[in-house]
């Protein structure tokens, strides 16, 4: 009988346990009964996840909670008040922040223009994180945590970051990374919401199991530019648009302005990793061709 070969990042699973999973599949599992090399397999345990949501609409972080509980995931709901007074370090391995505004992050407001506008909520309700609550996820990310952000929460690691490590040291960084989507806009970029080709690192633990090209949804924001890491950090880009035919369907004007650009990313901070997604890997549940990049991110030691 001949052998039968697997791409490398896929899962291995045992017969009860592929069928218990197989309504959830997009596709149908290969069964085998060939013995498979112990050598080239890793025993998989997901991270404990703290799921970073607001009370503000958030529909982003709902679909996020509603794969994650189709898929067996387990988490832990962390509103952004809750941050300053959550010990993280040793609790938790990964934080996730789903699609949603810096300023609602932070500061617990809209925010148009430079004018701050209260949101219609209860007071205990309408809280970000402050300054303290967001270095607690710098020290954790400095320390050897894992952090997965998209959308337009990335915006809140982009510039100059400051992590207190004590009362009298501090460190001042920028991470080799920034968002220059409000540049290209002004050139006539405009992404109303469309799914776009993306090509992929080859033999990245993130990209492990995906073909070289997905499709993804994506609104024009973020696009990130990669600069060359300094000090304690590194960088890689896992993923970018191609130079031309991007647009696979929807509508877009100026896509060409996006070519080459990276709307992926994987950054090391001192002990931890931060992955950055210009995308929403899950938007509405809809994307399962994006899924395993999510999945893969919170499986990658």
């Amino acid at each position: 009988m001949k052998a039968t070969s697997y791409r490398p990042g896929s899962f291995v699973l045992t017969a009860d346990a592929a069928e218990l999973v197989k309504p959830l599949l997009t596709v149908s599992p290969v069964y085998t009964n060939q013995s498979l090399d112990q050598n080239l397999m890793r025993k998989l345990k997901l991270p404990r996840i703290a799921l970073i949501e607001t009370y503000f609409h958030d529909m982003d972080a709902g679909w996020t909670r509603f794969i994650f509980d189709q898929y067996g995931i387990s988490f832990t709901v962390i509103r952004p008040g809750d941050v300053e007074k959550t010990k993280f370090s040793g609790k938790f391995d990964l934080l996730i922040f789903p699609d949603a505004s810096k300023d609602i992050l932070i500061e617990g407001k809209y925010k148009s223009g430079q004018n701050y506008y209260m949101p219609s909520l209860p007071p205990e309700y309408a809280k970000g994180m402050g300054k303290k609550g967001f270095q607690k996820i710098l020290k954790f990310l400095n320390e050897g945590g894992k952090i997965i952000s998209w959308g337009r929460s990335t915006d809140l690691f982009m510039g100059l970051l400051t992590i207190e490590k004590s009362k009298k040291e501090k460190e001042s960084f920028q991470l080799p990374v920034r968002n220059i989507s409000s540049e290209l806009q002004k050139k006539g970029l405009y992404i109303p919401g469309s799914l776009m080709r993306l090509k992929l690192l080859k033999n990245h633990p993130l990209t492990l199991g995906l073909p070289e090209e997905i499709g993804v949804f994506y609104r024009g924001r973020p696009v990130f530019r990669t600069s060359i890491p300094r000090f304690d950090m590194d960088r890689s880009v896992i993923g970018y648009f191609p130079e031309r035919n991007i647009l696979l369907s929807g509508y877009a004007e100026k896509e060409e302005l996006i070519g080459n650009k990276a709307a992926a990313v994987w950054i090391k901070k001192g002990r931890g990793q931060l992955i950055l997604l210009g995308f929403q890997p899950q938007f509405r549940a809809s994307t399962q061709g994006c899924f395993k990049l999510l999945f893969n991110g919170i499986l990658m030691k």
